[in-house]
């Protein structure tokens, strides 16, 4: 058990770089603390039934325990952005809501509905410039034809993958962000959060280039595009706009609240 501004500290200094602009750091901040008042509000899921929140970022948040005992210059940066944001969470008719975030999108951030299948009023599309700051922005994973074949025929038996890699992947669909939706894979409609899971991919905006015996994945950006991206968040803070400006942009038709008031 610990006071929830403690908690929003561990997950601040896990989530954000510490050298990055204050304004994007509260703005982490703020996303975070919601996260957690959120999941709570939900309560606790059968994953974790004895806690409220857990340390799997892909399942609840990135924690960092140490975080609280570490008091380098970083760190006192991001405690001084949690406590200038103390308490402060965003709300949509009133209820916390699910401030989801990522470390950096394309040119625009995937909408809930694109990626997960649910419509969030407030996890909209929205433009997201200046993930190119970000060294990983474009990424590739190569893939040997045995590998790929072993791995899909187990994910998806039905797949028909006897032909040459080059027609393996047919008729994709994307979003408006660029991520792919669906896709065609030996016959097979496949979402493409699955074909990120299953070979590791840093994003579901890919592309795919093929040789007789390999398949790449080329990547833009890093994480599931949806909410707050940390690096356009960045990049907003260091052309003037402040935290509340940012958690308007990512998370549209929001109030900026205080716990208790």
């Amino acid at each position: 058990e610990m006071p929830l501004e403690t908690y929003v500290e561990g997950v601040t200094a896990a989530e954000i770089a510490d050298d990055f602009p204050v304004e994007a750091i509260r703005a982490q901040a703020v996303a975070a603390r919601t996260y957690a008042v959120y999941k709570q509000s939900r309560g606790r899921p059968a994953e974790h039934p004895d806690a409220d929140v857990c340390d799997d970022y892909s399942h609840c948040a990135a924690y960092q325990p140490d975080a609280v005992k570490t008091f380098s210059t970083g760190y006192s940066r991001i405690r001084k952005a949690v406590k200038d944001t103390a308490g402060q969470i965003l709300t949509c008719d009133g209820a916390p809501i699910a401030a989801v975030f990522h470390c950096v999108s394309g040119p625009k951030t995937e909408s809930a509905a694109d990626v997960w299948g649910e419509d969030v009023p407030y996890l909209q599309s929205v433009v997201s410039p200046g993930g190119t700051a970000f060294d990983g922005y474009e990424s590739a994973v190569t893939v040997s034809a045995d590998d790929f074949r072993e791995k899909v025929g187990s994910a998806f038996p039905a797949a028909d993958l006897s032909g040459p890699p080059s027609a393996w992947f047919k008729a994709s669909v994307r979003s408006d962000a660029g991520g792919i939706k669906t896709v065609k894979l030996g016959g097979v409609t496949v979402e493409g959060t699955a074909v990120r899971e299953l070979f590791g991919l840093r994003s579901t905006n890919f592309t795919v280039t093929t040789a007789d015996d390999s398949l790449t994945f080329h990547t833009i950006g890093y994480g599931h595009g949806v909410g707050l991206s940390q690096y356009g968040a960045k990049y907003m803070a260091e052309n003037g706009a402040d935290y509340r400006e940012i958690l308007a942009h990512y998370y549209p038709g929001t109030e900026l609240t205080r716990l208790g008031a």
